[in-house]
């Protein structure tokens, strides 16, 4: 736990340690994305650039991590507790897969294969939930992109065969 004097004689301390590490990594985030779109034009409110709406989003996250480092000193809270790497993993993989398989396979295969990778993120998981529920939202997802939204994206590409729908 971290102490720091405040000035009056008393001891300003971290009463919710989870809080605060959650409050520093928003606002780390927050500086990430700021340095990242600091190339896109933000534009004006009337007509709004490619920049703008990740700078909102960024300082909306900062803002939010700076109020949970603020009440991190009034509020008791958790302390820390284990990082289980299970998730994020899984998430991450799955962000992946779909990144790389959506060109050569599609969309119906890179939904699919991401949404059953990160449903396994967590310990609870029920394989068949996981199946079913990717396969109904894969078909969500292709009826929404592909059919209403009209997006021009290869449902399912079987690769050396030309073959695409």
């Amino acid at each position: 736990m971290a102490v720091v004097p405040n000035g009056r004689g008393r001891r300003l301390r971290i009463r919710s340690p989870q809080r605060f590490v959650s409050g520093l990594v928003l606002i780390g985030i927050c500086c990430f994305v700021l340095w990242a779109v600091a190339d896109l034009n933000p534009g004006t409110v009337e007509a709004m650039g490619p920049g703008m709406f990740p700078r909102a989003l960024a300082v909306s996250l900062g803002v939010g991590g700076i109020v949970l480092v603020a009440i991190s000193f009034w509020l008791d809270g958790e302390p820390l507790g284990r990082w289980p790497l299970r998730g994020p993993i899984l998430v991450s993989a799955g962000i992946l897969l779909f990144a790389m398989t959506i060109r050569p396979f599609g969309l119906s295969v890179a939904c699919m294969l991401a949404l059953v990778a990160s449903g396994f993120a967590t310990p609870q998981v029920r394989p068949r939930e996981v199946i079913v529920f990717s396969a109904l939202l894969t078909l969500a997802s292709v009826i929404l992109f592909r059919y209403l939204l009209q997006m021009p994206v290869s449902v399912l590409v079987i690769p050396g065969t030309g073959i695409s729908f």
